[in-house]
C-alpha cells in the first residue's frame, strides 16, 4: 500500500514540473523568435519547456530522497 504523503507529492511533482514546462515553453517561444531566428520559435519553445520540466522533475526528486530517502 502506498503512503498518502508519497501519493500527494507525486501529484505535486507533476504538477509543478507541468507549470514549469508551460512558463519554459512561453518564454523560449519568445525568446527563440525575438533573437533566434522566427523558423525556430515554436521548437525553440518547447525545447526551453522540457529542460525547464526536467530541471523541475529532477530538483523535487532530488529533495524527496534528501529529506525522506526513498
Amino acid at each position: 500500500m502506498r503512503d498518502t504523503l508519497r501519493e500527494r507529492f507525486e501529484a505535486e511533482r507533476r504538477r509543478t514540473a507541468f507549470l514549469s514546462f508551460l512558463a519554459g515553453a512561453g518564454i523560449g517561444i519568445i525568446a527563440a523568435d525575438t533573437w533566434v531566428s522566427h523558423w525556430l520559435g515554436v521548437p525553440g519553445g518547447l525545447a526551453a519547456g522540457a529542460i525547464a520540466y526536467a530541471i523541475t522533475y529532477g530538483y523535487d526528486t532530488l529533495m524527496w530522497r534528501k529529506h525522506h530517502g526513498r
